[in-house]
């Protein structure tokens, strides 16, 4: 491994063990560094490739899964999904998404696997990955929002700031007893244990026997995973793009830059509609086959036939959980910015991954509050909010938009999945 000091001025200084990044990757290409807060843990690994604190092509979204998936095959070419993720290279959306679809692996009934997102962060990137997979495979995601008359896995996020995760699984599905394989996706492993406990309840309700832990980032030590396999008689591995070890962590206390905040405020309602209900998308709450994937894939492109393309200062934004759709759907309108709203607060300062933001009331009916990273003033000017209609909150939705519109933003429209 290589010692390398990131830091953010006197604020915050980072030492990590970092060992080369897969398929001719820097870390920068990868993430930035910015102030969380929490007490747990001061600092956030700011990824550039998930669509979540900062704006990205809408392609390297899906080119981050293939990466994830060439790597979870221990293929070392990344053909041309590491340019796309770098910008150096990419076809026309469409024509991207039709190349992934084309080079789907088939999985038999011996590798019959279920993919598994971390909500929120890593539902995009999770689905990304399983997109790159057909036959015998399931996607699910974890949740913070209950599902009436389920009876969820449930499990505990130790240093998040919204802890319980949810996980729907429907027992009527065959393919449980087939399961061989689950594979659980994270943008970012710390300590892995989250990760874990999630193993160990697989194991005991569906008996799966061997997991993968797949992640962009992984910090997390060897001795738990070792130590879980052993006690379970199951095996566990992990695959990353980058793995390195956190050695040493100083932050010290300052005046970060403020946060807009338009919580509490009642704002008038930006131009709202709602798709139709022939393009109503399942959001991976509960399990997705290929071919619900597939179906999916088709929906978010008849969907945005139905909207005004995107010209190169329009933004594209998810809401919460809900980061696949909005980011396939802006790729087919030609955006070239796509990002979400998130419930992870973080201190913007000067240098940093964030510079701006703005808080306002949850967005949705399972966050604890709204966040919106990075928009500067005058970037955009067009807006287009996607939110899923069943959880939706409007006052947070309108209190985004109203802010929107003050960054510049003169039309800015809501639509609702």
């Amino acid at each position: 491994m290589t010692e390398t000091v990131l830091d953010l001025g006197p604020a915050l200084r980072l030492t990590l063990g970092l060992e080369p990044v897969r398929f001719g990757l820097t870390p920068e290409d990868l993430f930035r560094l910015a102030l969380r807060q929490n007490q747990r843990r001061a600092f956030l690994f700011v990824s550039r490739v998930l669509g979540k604190h900062l704006p990205i092509r809408p392609a390297v979204l899906p080119a981050a899964g293939k990466l994830l998936a060439l790597a979870l095959e221990g293929r070392d070419d990344p053909g041309p999904w590491a340019g796309v993720l770098r910008g150096t290279g990419s076809p026309p959306f469409p024509d991207l998404m039709d190349t992934l679809e084309r080079d789907r692996t088939t999985l038999g009934p011996e590798e019959a696997t279920l993919f598994v997102g971390f909500a929120e962060t890593a539902t995009g990137l999770a689905r990304a990955v399983s997109a790159c997979y057909g036959g015998e495979s399931r996607y699910v995601s974890t949740t913070r929002c209950s599902l009436a008359g389920l009876s969820p896995l449930t499990f505990e996020e130790s240093h998040s700031h919204a802890k319980t995760h949810l996980l729907h699984l429907d027992p009527g599905d065959p393919f449980w007893t087939a399961c061989r394989r689950a594979v659980i996706v994270d943008d970012e492993f710390t300590t892995g244990s989250t990760a874990l406990k999630l193993a160990e309840a697989l194991h005991r309700s569906l008996g799966v026997r061997r997991f993968v832990l797949l992640s962009l980032l992984d910090w997390s030590p060897e001795g738990p995973r070792r130590a879980l396999a052993e006690r379970l008689g199951v095996d566990i591995r992990a695959v990353s793009l980058l793995r390195g070890d956190i050695r040493a962590v100083r932050a010290a206390p300052g005046d970060p830059l403020p946060l807009d905040d338009r919580r509490d405020r009642d704002c008038p309602e930006p131009p709202t509609h709602t798709a139709s209900e022939d393009l109503y998308l399942h959001m991976g709450r509960l399990p997705l086959s290929p071919g619900d994937q597939t179906e999916s894939l088709g929906r978010c492109r008849a969907l945005a036939r139905t909207l005004e393309p995107a010209g190169p200062d329009t933004l594209v934004l998810g809401t919460g959980e809900l980061i696949w759709e909005p980011a396939l759907i802006a790729g087919f309108l030609g955006a070239e910015a796509f990002h979400s709203t998130t419930q992870s607060p973080v201190r913007p300062i000067p240098g940093s991954a964030v510079a701006c933001g703005v808080r306002f009331d949850p967005p949705d009916g399972y966050s604890a509050a709204g966040y919106l990273y990075n928009v500067p003033p005058g970037r955009y000017r067009r807006a287009l909010i996607l939110a899923e209609r069943e959880t939706v909150r409007p006052r947070g939705v309108h209190q985004l938009a109203d802010w929107l519109k003050s960054r510049g933003c003169a039309r800015t429209e809501v639509v609702l999945l």
